[in-house]
């Protein structure tokens, strides 16, 4: 047991044993989570090899005590260290500043603030650190890691252009800067949105951002090699197999207090698992993986045109869909249930990962299921009624869509016929697509569903990754039509200085650039190239981040084992760099998001078998490379 000393006011904990040994409840190959809970205070404990990660949080005062001599360093990767001064003691990093936190009995964090620290001491003695009282209702959370391994605080340390020029995450729409804001999101061992969201204000866990962040971490563990990224992948693993139900779903109470579930995000936790399995077996992941699959294989609508997944636990009843907080449209096309509202991104990600899941295990149950899901999601982009009156609509409609500029320089009439569409044709636009169901449009838009009176011309750019995820094989000839579409959609209107335009839509612009890294991975073209390398620049010189795919850890998505297909590095961080290279050939593009550069000058890490122009790369400029 740790040295916990418990009275009204203050617990106090000796780091130096507070790290123990606990039965876990969690055990992988190589990781294993643990819990323990008493008066006071709850732990959680992450155990790899050479290195543990706890998680403590509290609901009284805390003192924390660290006997030995240590010296305090601030963090390149963010937070704070303490380490050892000439001795073999661990290392230890505070990634973050510890937080007080207001939860609700599902989990979620309704109120956060910085802890504030009540004293500090350090001598050659040891360390001393102290928080003030709680007020009843709030507990203080606080993470610390433990490295026995001193050459992972040299990682930490020393980072490099890839580590630090930020990631767009999936789920919270946020930006990942370096390691230690993973910690923004990961709380307690749960993986949490960074925003307090609509409609309740209140952050809910989120699987979609965890499985970005083990993208990102995928990513950097191919291109810096560094182990300390092995051990975050391995902690999110931990987080996501935590909070799976015993039926195997994942909940997450975005709509309602009771916890529906959000199927996107549960598929978010698949992708995760199935990520994890592409590069180790592991009894405990398969596991989960397929109690998840089999919660998810049966939260369907059949409707005349084959099976269609639902988007959320509100959808599979009409009785429950009352309780959504937007408002909709019951409507029957294509035979559906009434509250089925046909979010297509939804129904094309779970049949992403369920066509991955038999091509990944081998288990090919829900082959059927892939095969009339995706029948139904042809037959709904199909359809096309009353063509001559969705034509004269977005005629209008797509004057809305261009960038402000541009619409300035429209003759006068078309701006007029631009404000009849935003005011009456947009307004109207929701109820028409009920009577008259069709989600593609003329001129390559595609909307996201059928129901809600709202239209969400942000979901354009998740429509398209999400199609691409799809297109493949036998589908591409299905789904390449539709893709080309949205692209020229794109290109005709300017839609995503639209988004950018607008502070609730601009990161349309992070799906869109994702979008395009996948689709430039499978079919490399000048053209395709030139419109990633210029969304790219969108997303940086946005704030946004960079797609979370874009250094290569997408398993989903190019499957190269670690160690496979090595380019070149960027000693620059305006210089990005995309991995595109595949099982067969190493390849790369290079974008300038800075000044005019010498190419042999802002790479390092060449492989031997590359050859790198001595040309000047212009600023906006780009150019793909290969072995």
């Amino acid at each position: 047991m740790h040295s916990a000393i418990h009275n009204t006011t203050v617990t106090e904990f000796n780091l130096n044993t507070l790290f123990t040994a606990d039965d876990p409840y969690v055990r992988l190959n190589h990781s294993q989570r643990s819990h323990t809970q008493s008066v006071g205070i709850q732990r959680i404990q992450d155990t790899f090899e050479g290195a543990d990660c706890l998680f403590l949080r509290a609901d009284t005062a805390l003192c924390l005590r660290l006997n030995g001599n240590y010296a305090l360093q601030r963090c390149a990767a963010g937070g704070w260290l303490l380490r050892n001064r000439g001795s073999d003691a661990p290392n230890y990093w505070f990634p973050v500043l510890a937080k007080l936190r207001r939860n609700n009995a599902q989990g979620h964090i309704l109120e956060e603030h910085t802890a504030e620290w009540r004293g500090f001491s350090l001598d050659s003695s040891g360390v001393d650190i102290s928080f003030t009282a709680i007020a009843e209702g709030w507990t203080l959370d606080a993470v610390i890691w433990r490295f026995n391994d001193p050459s992972l605080i040299d990682e930490l340390q020393m980072l490099t252009p890839a580590e630090t020029q930020g990631y767009f995450l999936l789920g919270s729409h946020t930006r990942y800067n370096q390691p230690a804001d993973l910690y923004r999101h990961l709380t307690h061992g749960w993986v949490y949105e960074d925003r307090f969201a609509w409609p309740h204000k209140r952050r809910i866990c989120s699987e979609n951002d965890a499985h970005a962040l083990h993208l990102i971490f995928s990513g950097l563990k191919r291109t810096t090699g560094k182990r300390i990224y092995g051990l975050l992948k391995n902690q999110l693993l931990l987080s996501v197999l935590s909070r799976q139900s015993e039926d195997g779903g994942f909940r997450h109470g975005e709509w309602t207090d009771k916890m529906e579930s959000h199927y996107r995000l549960h598929c978010s936790a698949m992708h995760l698992m199935m990520d994890a399995l592409s590069e180790t077996d592991d009894p405990v992941v398969q596991t989960a993986l397929a109690h998840g699959m089999h919660f998810i294989s049966d939260k369907h609508d059949l409707t005349d045109a084959g099976t269609w997944f639902y988007h959320d636990e509100l959808e599979c009843s009409m009785t429950e869909m009352h309780r959504a907080p937007f408002k909709w449209w019951p409507g029957n096309a294509l035979g559906k249930s009434p509250q089925n509202m046909l979010v297509l991104n939804t129904q094309l990600d779970t049949l992403v990962a369920l066509d991955r899941y038999g091509m990944l295990t081998g288990d090919t149950q829900y082959a059927p299921l892939v095969e009339s899901g995706y029948q139904a999601a042809s037959t709904l982009l199909a359809l096309r009624p009353m063509e001559w009156l969705y034509r004269l609509l977005f005629s209008a409609i797509n004057l809305t869509l261009l960038p402000t500029e541009q619409a300035a320089r429209l003759p006068r009439w078309k701006r007029l016929w631009k404000r009849i569409g935003w005011q009456v044709f947009v307004p109207r636009l929701p109820r028409l697509k009920t009577r008259y169901p069709r989600l593609v449009m003329p001129g390559g838009y595609i909307d996201r569903e059928l129901s809600l009176q709202v239209w969400a011309y942000d979901y354009l750019a998740v429509n398209l990754m999400d199609l691409v995820r799809a297109s493949h094989g036998t589908r591409s000839a299905v789904f390449n039509p539709y893709i080309k579409d949205i692209l020229n959609y794109c290109a005709t209107t300017g839609i995503a200085q639209r988004w950018l335009e607008h502070k609730g839509r601009a990161y349309s612009v992070g799906f869109y650039a994702e979008a395009l890294y996948l689709l430039c991975l499978r079919e490399p073209s000048p053209e395709l190239d030139a419109i990633l390398a210029d969304a790219l620049l969108l997303c940086v010189r946005n704030q946004l981040g960079l797609p979370p795919s874009l250094l290569g850890g997408n398993a989903e998505a190019n499957g190269m084992a670690p160690g496979q297909q090595d380019i070149p590095q960027s000693v620059l961080p305006e210089i990005i760099i995309a991995n595109l290279s595949n099982n067969e050939q190493a390849v790369c593009l290079i974008v300038n998001a800075g000044q005019a550069v010498a190419l042999k000058t802002a790479l390092c890490a060449v492989p031997t078998d590359w050859h790198i122009p001595a040309s000047v790369l212009p600023p906006g400029a780009h150019l793909r490379i290969k072995a």
